[in-house]
């Protein structure tokens, strides 16, 4: 993105954010109005914020900032009554010279240009990407496709997380407006004041093991019932590898069944558990893992890359164009649908230390080289919103 000057008087934003709520896009939600309060803070800013996720303290560190919580609600009769009446009904008083959605989702009919970033690889992809999803969900993607089709006709600046991405949706429903990449960054994951964290307590009867992490909330596309066939073909060639995998069983019934069946079909020495990491505790597992296993079937980017190479762990992933957007050669790709693949390529790793330094040693040099920080996402964001408004 090129950065516009920001003279003539501060704008007025209004910045929807209440839809992240979980997972990459609560992390996106949280570290780009972070950055935005650092980069941007001679702008005023309204705020739709979901409770409980954190963005509270956040908001405060913005000199002028309104925030509101929101309560969509559950079902898409009272999620659409919230976006199309009641969403609008609180923006349009404020007179705001730009709505930033952040969630995927912006207004059908905005009172100024309007930015959407998509951060949800659903809208871009086929449904062999979606895994084993239920039917309930099947119909939410499809009315959230349907939704952000008619979104995208009041929409004057698309922001996607990667040209993979950007190419995908502007096909996927012929966009013709303006476009930009708005990346992801590393997060600041803080190593709670030890230079080098000790082992995690739930890691330690595996000292002497493989140990593949797998940080993901439960979503069917994550392809993570992928582990389950895994070890039962493959036992013996995997002896002594371990995947840690953080699924919180509370999540939702369809990770709940997931936990459970780690033990019902007796792999709690094979897939360990350890459920929800905390951002203090997660640099300790990074640090004591051996590499990033991700079997995924669709991400738009995955911050957990960007994460992986910041603390030096070599890359196991899919092969697929998303993976490959972001990791480069920094990563081994298999076929995500296909667990011999997957066997094959952590094999490799296991037998060619070598190659796992040669992958952390890219992955390092892709991160100085390839990415930005968040400060310098949200230097690049504030010019584009202040283009858009002039413009607008």
């Amino acid at each position: 993105m090129a950065v516009i000057s920001t003279s003539n008087r501060p704008l007025r934003i209004a910045v929807l954010a209440h839809n992240l709520r979980a997972a990459g896009g609560l992390s996106v939600g949280r570290n780009l109005l972070a950055a935005l309060a650092k980069a941007a803070p001679r702008h005023s800013y309204f705020v739709t914020i979901p409770t409980g996720c954190g963005y509270e303290e956040i908001c405060r560190q913005f000199p002028n900032c309104e925030t509101v919580v929101c309560h969509p609600g559950d079902g898409l009769l009272k999620t659409w009554y919230f976006e199309t009446v009641q969403l609008r009904n609180r923006i349009l008083p404020l007179r705001p010279d730009v709505v930033l959605a952040l969630g995927n989702r912006g207004l059908l009919s905005p009172p100024c240009p309007q930015a959407v970033l998509i951060a949800d690889a659903h809208y871009s992809y086929p449904r062999k990407h979606y895994g084993a999803e239920s039917f309930r969900n099947r119909l939410v993607f499809a009315y959230n496709g349907w939704y952000l089709g008619r979104v995208l006709r009041h929409t004057k600046l698309l922001l996607c997380q990667t040209p993979v991405a950007q190419r995908r949706l502007v096909r996927a429903y012929g966009y013709k407006g303006q476009t930009a990449v708005c990346p992801n960054a590393v997060s600041d994951l803080p190593f709670g004041g030890e230079a080098d964290p000790s082992v995690p307590q739930a890691l330690a009867p595996y000292r002497d093991r493989m140990k593949l992490f797998c940080l993901s909330w439960y979503y069917a596309h994550k392809n993570l019932e992928s582990l389950f066939a895994l070890f039962a073909q493959f036992s013996q060639e995997l002896a002594g590898v371990v995947v840690v995998t953080t699924i919180d069983a509370d999540q939702s019934p369809l990770a709940r069944r997931f936990v459970r069946s780690i033990e019902r079909f007796g792999l709690q020495d094979r897939i360990v558990n350890v459920g929800f990491i905390p951002d203090a505790q997660l640099a300790s597992y990074y640090r004591h893992c051996h590499a990033l296993l991700l079997p995924t079937f669709l991400e738009t980017f995955s911050g957990t890359y960007v994460e992986a190479m910041r603390w030096g762990l070599p890359i196991l992933t899919s092969d697929l164009d998303f993976a490959h957007c972001v990791c480069g050669d920094a990563a081994l790709y298999f076929d995500p649908w296909n667990v011999r693949s997957m066997k094959d390529a952590i094999s490799r790793l296991r037998a060619n230390p070598d190659l796992g330094r040669e992958l952390t040693n890219r992955g390092t040099a892709r991160l100085q080289t390839m990415f930005k920080s968040w400060n310098e996402i949200a230097v690049d964001l504030s010019g584009e919103l202040t283009k858009l408004a002039r413009l607008g």
